[in-house]
């Protein structure tokens, strides 16, 4: 056991030498048979032990026996009181997870604040078979199929090669003491249910069902890292970055196998779910503009890609209105310089249609920049007539959750301006131009 414990730390990079490691002990066989096989290792650790106040006498008492033993191998201990039940009700979860919450948000903390390299749990072989029918109980993706990972940031399972009968024959080997947990055999938990009516029907089945499942842990654990490769190459083909936007090609998720379960890797960071994904898949060819939400994020349909931005407030942008002598201008998120002067040969036409050069004299101030209106028209810049701005929007395919973000500029009513996308040609400066405005967007 204890070769097989050390094998399993320096096989799997879970721990060097020299590295201080803090050990989460509840004062159980499982985390005393831990204790031990640190101890002998040679390993620099440390104990720490979270006393969740569920079990009257018993708790406290748990809290004395891990504290004792901490002074006997002239450790540290670290110890906190956690009121789990009322977390729990707190904040609308089981106490099962609370108390999973509680704990790992406070042991990170010690690591954190007094420099340890890792923190020790005492999850075996057992555990993590439990915790793979739990999660097919909950229908579970490949990644559940898994069990517990040897690692998980700075967490790490240094018994997950032992079964629990290995554990407790090194226990009475060893004349170890521990404590009786007693709640480890009430049925009203999900886990013991498994543990008590489950697993022992499969012993029976197969009487190797502890080794057969560490194969198994092995050969998912291989096909999760095929499964996650491949997902993170195709994202590379699909997916694009704008800002805040997350692009994801109609034309390269539609040549997937089985695009809404890419989709669904793709997008689930944002809280979609697959039956949501399934949904843009069936609109995927179909006319731009219909939405899917998650609880943080909207997606839209747009005509080359799904377009997914984070939701926010949507508090209604105030109109800004400023005179002829200010010179910068907030509008929401949209910032803007403001120059003028005399007309000469070095003004220079822009660039695009982020600046705006006009006729100062053609303006009637003080301008307005505020959001556009439906049914508003313009004249832009080289026609005659007057267009809709939402056709001019529909043109330049401006997708609809940006098309609301929109702003113009008016002049005594009239748009002089579409910031970013086009200019009014009634305001356009003309050879008998004796005075430029410019306003640029930053």
């Amino acid at each position: 056991m204890q070769e097989a414990f050390e094998r399993h730390i320096s096989g799997n990079d879970l721990l060097k030498k020299g590295e201080r490691v803090l050990l989460a002990v509840s004062g159980g066989m499982d985390s005393m048979v831990m204790v031990e096989l640190f101890r002998k290792s040679g390993y620099s650790f440390d104990l720490a032990h979270c006393n969740f106040l569920l079990r009257d006498k018993d708790s406290d008492a748990d809290e004395a026996f891990v504290k004792a033993c901490a002074q006997q191998l002239r450790r540290q201990f670290f110890c906190e009181r956690f009121h789990t039940a009322s977390y729990a009700a707190e904040h609308g979860i089981s106490v099962q997870m609370a108390a999973r919450t509680l704990r790992y948000r406070w042991l990170e903390s010690i690591r954190k604040e007094q420099g340890y390299d890792a923190i020790a749990t005492a999850h075996h072989l057992d555990d993590a078979i439990e915790t793979l029918f739990i999660n097919l109980a909950r229908g579970t993706g490949i990644s559940g199929l898994t069990g517990i990972p040897l690692k998980t940031n700075h967490v790490i399972r240094p018994l997950l090669f032992a079964s629990r009968k290995d554990i407790e024959h090194y226990a009475n080997d060893h004349g170890l003491e521990f404590r009786e947990d007693l709640s480890n055999k009430e049925l009203k938990y999900t886990r013991n249910k498994i543990r008590h009516q489950v697993i022992g029907v499969l012993n029976e089945i197969n009487p190797g069902f502890s080794g057969t499942m560490q194969s198994f842990f092995e050969r998912m654990e291989a096909s999760e890292t095929i499964y996650r490769m491949t997902t993170e190459a195709k994202k590379i083909a699909c997916v694009k970055q704008l800002g805040e936007e997350t692009h994801v090609s109609i034309q390269a998720l539609s040549k997937l196998p089985v695009p809404h379960v890419f989709l669904h890797e793709f997008l689930k960071e944002y809280g979609f779910t697959q039956d949501v994904c399934r949904q843009m898949i069936v609109c995927m060819h179909g006319r731009p503009g219909k939405t899917f939400s998650s609880e943080t994020h909207t997606a839209v349909k747009d005509r080359e890609a799904f377009i997914v931005f984070p939701d926010k407030s949507t508090t209604e942008i105030a109109s800004v209105e400023f005179d002829k002598n200010t010179r910068e201008v907030q509008v929401g998120k949209q910032r803007f310089i403001c120059e003028s002067g005399p007309m000469d040969d070095q003004i220079s036409l822009p660039d695009g249609p982020e600046t705006l050069l006009a006729d100062f004299d053609k303006l009637c101030f003080p301008l307005v920049v505020r959001p556009w209106k439906p049914g508003e028209k313009m004249v832009p810049l080289g026609m005659s007539g007057q267009k809709k701005i939402s056709d001019i929007l529909t043109e330049e395919k401006i997708p609809l959750h940006r098309k609301q973000q929109v702003l113009v500029l008016t002049s005594a009513g009239q748009i002089a301006w579409l910031p970013g996308i086009r200019a009014d040609n009634r305001f356009k400066i003309t050879k008998q131009t004796k005075n430029y405005f410019q306003m640029q967007i930053i």
